[in-house]
């Protein structure tokens, strides 16, 4: 998936994904990428994050994405879990009106 309403609708989705992030000058994306990829897999198991981390790693520079793949399809269904308890995360979240709202009153 590709583009930042997509990659939103597919975190929505709670199914795997592979993020085609938007390339920019001097690999900056690649550091928006890290950063996403070390808040998702946060709390999914080793070698799963590993294999998930190859993998978006391989597609957004470039690289022979086979041996990813194949990693990314072995722990498919642990990646799986996470996507689907990564959703339900989000879904528990409340609107981010209500925590302006919120916060504005903490400050009076």
């Amino acid at each position: 998936m590709r583009g930042e309403d997509s990659f939103v609708r597919a975190q929505w989705a709670g199914r795997p994904f592979v993020w085609q992030i938007y390339r920019q000058d001097d690999d900056a994306h690649l550091g928006k990428l890290d950063a996403f990829v070390d808040r998702y897999c946060a709390d999914l198991a080793e070698p799963a994050a590993s294999a998930l981390r190859q993998l978006f790693l391989a597609w957004n520079t470039g690289s022979d994405c086979a041996a990813a793949w194949a990693d990314f399809l072995a722990h498919y269904d642990a990646i799986a879990r996470h996507a689907a308890a990564w959703n339900a995360a989000l879904r528990e979240q409340r609107d981010l009106a209500t925590n302006l709202v919120n916060f504005c009153a903490e400050q009076v």
